[in-house]
């Protein structure tokens, strides 16, 4: 279903979506939310773009990023090459993207990587408590305060996983009855 208010609406309220997301993401340690609800909600913009576009579109303005580089010389130390390569896809993008020498390459993220890393995450991040003789999932906090975050900590960690986890599989799902 392609209409032209649809397709405005779904513009506008993509980035509301991502941020609500966000906000709800880093508010579930002492509220209500978390990993679960806000990768919820920021799915629904995935799912919202892709009955308005198709998944062919979302894929190509979300999953896929643009990555630009020089070939490596065979004489280039390899930090040197890292250090050409990002200052091509960070500081001078644009500019350095019309250069003959640069080559374009495109990287598309599939919904199954962004599963495994959220579970990796999630996974991961009881880890440090079972290394230092705690239980598995001991929460340890820092002793700094972020204003927006407040103390980043562990569960920080799982419940970034579990966002990704739910973006991950949601797309997924969409993208393959999508399909159909």
């Amino acid at each position: 279903m392609k209409t032209v208010i649809l397709a405005t609406a779904i513009r506008i309220l993509i980035p509301l979506f991502i941020i609500f997301s966000v906000y709800t993401l880093f508010r579930g340690h002492n509220h209500p939310g978390g990993g679960f609800i806000g990768g919820l909600i920021g799915s629904i913009a995935f799912v919202f773009h892709t009955m308005t576009h198709g998944p062919q579109q979302t894929v190509n303005t979300f999953l896929k990023l643009n990555l630009y580089g020089y070939p490596r010389q065979p004489n280039q130390s390899r930090s040197l090459y890292l250090m050409r390569m990002m200052r091509v896809n960070v500081w001078r993008r644009r500019r350095m993207a019309r250069h003959p020498e640069v080559k374009q390459r495109m990287l598309r993220i599939e919904p199954v990587y962004i599963i495994a890393t959220g579970l990796f995450l999630a996974t991961t991040s009881g880890v440090l408590g079972l290394l230092s003789g705690q239980p598995y999932m001991h929460a340890y906090w820092s002793d700094f305060y972020i204003p927006v975050l407040g103390k980043p900590g562990t569960p920080i960690l799982f419940d970034l996983g579990v966002y990704l986890l739910v973006i991950g599989v949601v797309l997924k799902i969409t993208f393959v009855m999508s399909e159909e």
